[in-house]
């Protein structure tokens, strides 16, 4: 915590807040530190168009754009949802068959080829249908789990549909989620609606122990059931969010009036 009192201000903040010269002087003391300040020094020009200094992270003023307030919503729900279902499933590791560390383990190890399969299908088939895909995972890991079949070397199909919905479901969509929601909104309110999600994980993560909990108490089938609902709303409210996959990123809430008359 204290490390964070020796970090500079964000320039983009600085920009739209205080004006260029505080954002200057802050890239300056960057370049400094990388050893570079001679090089940048003079050729350093920021400037912030008024609109973003106006709107500059007012997420009133964003939830009164019809366009970007459903947009928004319905990515927050992505937050809470795929922070629910990641605790979810590690919170309830030491519920399945084999070693609480081994499954750890193995989860842990999984997790690299599933973000490099997952960055690939950013790249290839766009944010929003690997978010759905992603959506798809957790629902299929969550009915397999709930059947509780032997298969071989002491797993069970509970075990490995956890270990795949946690690692390619949950943990892979974190990236999507993240990525989706600063492409999606424009960049006068984007850190504002990144934290706001932020906020919104943060529930997630607060109600899952007590699913868990709750489920070593009756039955996991609740919560596999609980997720699969929950995801499956996620498909329906992901479908409607647009892709974002190689658009201009739009630099402030421009409303339907005005982005006609850009079209003009």
């Amino acid at each position: 915590g204290l490390i964070c009192l020796a970090l500079p201000e964000s320039p983009h903040w600085l920009l739209t807040n205080s004006g260029a010269e505080s954002a200057t002087i802050v890239l300056m003391k960057m370049a400094r530190w990388n050893g570079c300040e001679e090089k940048v020094t003079g050729r350093i020009q920021l400037s912030a168009p008024e609109k973003i200094r106006k709107e500059g992270g007012n997420i009133m003023k964003l939830l009164r754009n019809r366009k970007y307030a459903l947009v928004s919503l319905q990515l927050f729900y992505q937050w809470f949802l795929v922070s629910v279902t990641s605790y979810g499933f590690f919170y309830s590791l030491d519920n399945i068959a084999g070693d609480l560390v081994v499954n750890f383990l193995i989860m842990c190890t999984m997790s690299i080829p599933f973000d490099i399969f997952t960055a690939a299908l950013l790249t290839y088939i766009g944010r929003r249908k690997a978010l759905l895909l992603n959506l798809t995972v957790v629902i299929v890991s969550c009915a397999v789990a709930m059947v509780r079949l032997k298969i071989a070397w002491g797993w069970t199909t509970e075990r490995f549909a956890v270990v795949i919905g946690s690692m390619w479901g949950t943990a892979s969509n974190w990236t999507v989620v993240t990525i989706l929601t600063n492409e999606a909104l424009p960049t006068s309110v984007r850190s504002t609606v990144v934290s706001t999600g932020s906020i919104m994980a943060r529930f997630g993560s607060f109600i899952a122990p007590f699913m868990v909990k709750h489920a070593r108490s009756t039955s996991f089938y609740l919560m596999y059931g609980i997720f699969i609902g929950l995801s499956v709303m996620g498909l329906a409210f992901g479908w409607t969010i647009p892709e974002t996959k190689d658009l201009h990123l739009r630099e402030t809430i421009v409303n339907e009036d005005e982005e006609n008359e850009e079209k003009l």
